[in-house]
């Protein structure tokens, strides 16, 4: 018999939350024998991928959390590597996002064992036979979660209840200028313990279709109503965004007593592109050109087409709310000077309201753990989805 019918791949949980640790193990191999791990994932019409290479040790075994990976999309030791190491597949534009509007179904993972030690595009090429594979489900949503959809006067969007009797820690979850209600993280925070809003604001039933529709007191609104819930608890509140939400969620902080805490994900301390209107005033403009804008094959860089005086940031620091400042080092949207200057802004004795996380290689799109990533806004994304189409400087 030979390895290519022995060898086997084996998880030690098939069903997890997609930032759940899992155990990957192959065996059956011969000692020493080198193999190629590959992970494929489809959703939403979008195919994302990514490769390891092993070598077995002298039982014929492989186990992803113990053994370094030598090349492929990732090197070294990491248990999740397959999965946050994805990118498009090669016969996908490059740079794709994955983007979870509907949590309710799981991502479907395959992870398929190919003899050799080979690249990423090889991987991919039908001709290429592997030894064995193995399907795994990753969810967004835990079970006993309740899902329900929000057309609340204006507000639209979801709520996902933990299981249990509450009231729990309450959360309002924000993305960017893609518009819709997009699910994935406010589900996973409820599989956490959160009472969740994934609140849309743009681009979704009868929103308004662009940002400077918007005005500042739907989110206002969003907090009254969500504190109301018999099942959140309403002294216990945060708001959570990235891009454009993480710059709601910190007016909504500033703005409003009822939120506690606040998630910036490479939001700026001040409206980006165009003011957002409250009360009939403008809330605050950046400084932009749009000359500064750069189209590439990867996406919509503008992170030297926005800046703003420091005297405009809004003063966040004289609110009683902590802050957190998620900063991606390599942002190509937002220049990761300004969540910097904005920590550098509280004062002594306001510091400890403030905190600040800058990750090296991180780009704008940070996403929950062991997701693909993505550095920019993506540009294809308007070949995928017909609501992003017409966003002239999304974020």
């Amino acid at each position: 018999m030979s390895y290519q019918e022995t060898a086997q791949i084996t998880v030690d949980n098939s069903d997890a939350l997609v930032d759940d640790v899992i155990t990957i193990t192959v065996h059956g191999l011969g000692a020493g024998q080198r193999i190629t791990l590959r992970a494929q994932m489809q959703r939403d019409g979008r195919t994302f991928g990514a490769c390891a290479w092993f070598t077995a040790d002298d039982n014929g075994v492989i186990i992803l959390a113990r053994d370094a990976s030598t090349g492929g999309t990732y090197e070294g030791i990491s248990p999740m590597g397959l999965f946050w190491s994805m990118k498009s597949a090669p016969d996908q534009p490059y740079g794709l996002r994955l983007l979870v509007r509907n949590a309710s179904f799981a991502l479907i993972c395959d992870i398929a064992a190919f003899p050799g030690h080979v690249n990423f595009a090889e991987v991919f090429n039908p001709d290429h036979v592997p030894m064995c594979t193995r399907s795994i489900r990753r969810w967004y949503m835990s079970r006993g979660v309740q899902k329900t959809p929000v057309r609340q006067g204006r507000l639209r969007g979801t709520m996902f209840i933990p299981p249990g009797r509450g009231p729990f820690p309450g959360v309002i979850d924000m993305f960017g200028t893609a518009g819709g209600s997009i699910e994935f993280r406010a589900a996973l925070l409820a599989s956490r313990g959160y009472a969740t809003f994934a609140l849309a604001y743009m681009r979704y039933q009868d929103l308004p279709l662009n940002i400077s529709d918007v005005n500042f007191e739907y989110f206002i609104e969003a907090v009254e109503w969500f504190a109301r819930q018999e099942h959140v608890d309403s002294e216990n509140i945060g708001a959570i965004g990235v891009s454009k939400g993480g710059e709601i969620a910190l007016h909504m902080a500033y703005f409003t007593d009822k939120i506690k805490a606040a998630v910036s994900i490479n939001g700026a301390p001040f409206f980006t592109h165009v003011p957002m209107m409250y009360r009939n005033s403008p809330l605050g403009q950046s400084i932009f050109s749009k000359d500064n804008v750069i189209l590439t094959d990867e996406g919509i860089l503008t992170k030297d087409m926005m800046d703003c005086e420091i005297e405009k940031y809004l003063p966040i620091w004289k609110k009683d709310v902590n802050v957190l400042l998620i900063n991606g080092a390599n942002d190509e949207c937002l220049h990761p000077k300004i969540l910097r200057t904005l920590y550098d802004l509280y004062p002594g004795d306001r510091k400890h309201l403030c905190q600040l996380y800058a990750y090296k290689d991180a780009g704008h799109l940070i996403e929950p753990p062991y997701a693909p990533l993505a550095r920019v806004t993506k540009k294809q994304n308007e070949t995928v989805a017909d609501h992003e189409k017409g966003a002239s400087i999304p974020t």
